[in-house]
């Protein structure tokens, strides 16, 4: 059989046109619609954003101000012992560069001896060897420069007579009356009076009869400052090598309530309650300690 012929009767040709028509008119849709976008597209213009806008967009979020720091005030703040801290522990902590050690009392005493405590304080001022003048710190005047010299005497255990300043900014008693042509006032009666006493208290101490055993019992609350064998520590002295009339010198005078140094509000409290004998048997406790 060949191929017939397909026959179409009217409803389908009908159909057909109608198809067509439809598709058409949803070309010509599409191709419209398109051709509004493409206008729209080409005919828009970006919105201008004003430099203000700008600017207040890309500001930073926060802003560093730069100013002078008044140094002189807060090295005026600072105590002796912050000062040696500070400035100087670096060297005298660890003999760095030949700086003698804070707790060195032989080599402190013989510097002393040979140069004197101006000496000694104008070199902390004008600087020595490896040391800078005012240790590398410009903003600490004279009067604290003497403070620190004279706190590390103190904790090497050497008396330099250096009374410091009296009313906090350096300048002595007697200082402020030599400006006003004034005669320094004499120590008071009361004043010598209660020298006599501090020394009758450490004279009163039977160091001879202290009991080392009952000492040791009494040093157990001193362990964690100045160390089991009284080595101490970076803040807090060495006890070791010292002599029991040292060690009962200072006790009696933290007991008086005296001002030794800068850890005087620690130990206060400690020596308060200790009775002449507990002083006597700790100081020849402490004495046995070997350097």
């Amino acid at each position: 059989m060949g191929n017939q012929p397909i026959k179409m009767d009217t409803g389908n040709k009908v159909l057909l046109f109608i198809s067509s028509l439809a598709l058409l008119a949803t070309v010509l849709f599409l191709v419209s619609q398109l051709a509004s976008w493409i206008g729209d597209m080409m005919g828009s213009q970006a919105e201008a954003v004003s430099e203000e806008r700008i600017a207040e967009r890309i500001a930073p979020i926060g802003r560093v101000v730069s100013g002078e720091v008044d140094t002189a005030e807060e090295a005026a703040d600072l105590s002796p012992g912050d000062i040696y801290a500070n400035v100087c522990a670096a060297c005298h902590d660890s003999g760095a560069s030949g700086a003698p050690l804070k707790d060195d009392t032989d080599e402190w005493t013989n510097r002393l001896n040979d140069k004197g405590l101006e000496t000694l304080f104008e070199n902390s001022i004008n600087g020595i060897g490896a040391m800078p003048a005012r240790g590398g710190d410009s903003s600490l005047s004279d009067e604290q420069l003497h403070e620190a010299v004279a706190y590390m005497l103190d904790q090497a255990g050497v008396d330099h007579g250096y009374e410091g300043s009296a009313n906090g900014n350096g300048d002595t008693a007697a200082d402020d009356a030599a400006a006003e042509g004034e005669e320094p006032v004499a120590t008071t009666d009361a004043g010598e009076a209660a020298a006599e006493e501090e020394a009758e208290a450490v004279a009163a101490i039977a160091v001879g009869e202290g009991d080392a055993e009952r000492g040791q019992s009494r040093y157990n609350t001193c362990v964690a400052c100045h160390g089991a064998q009284g080595q101490g520590t970076p803040v807090f002295p060495k006890l070791a090598g010292r002599d029991a009339e040292y060690i009962a010198d200072k006790l009696v005078r933290y007991r008086a309530g005296e001002t030794v140094g800068d850890q005087t509000a620690l130990m206060a409290p400690n020596a308060a309650n200790l009775s002449d004998q507990d002083i006597a048997d700790l100081a020849v406790y402490v004495a046995t300690f070997e350097d």
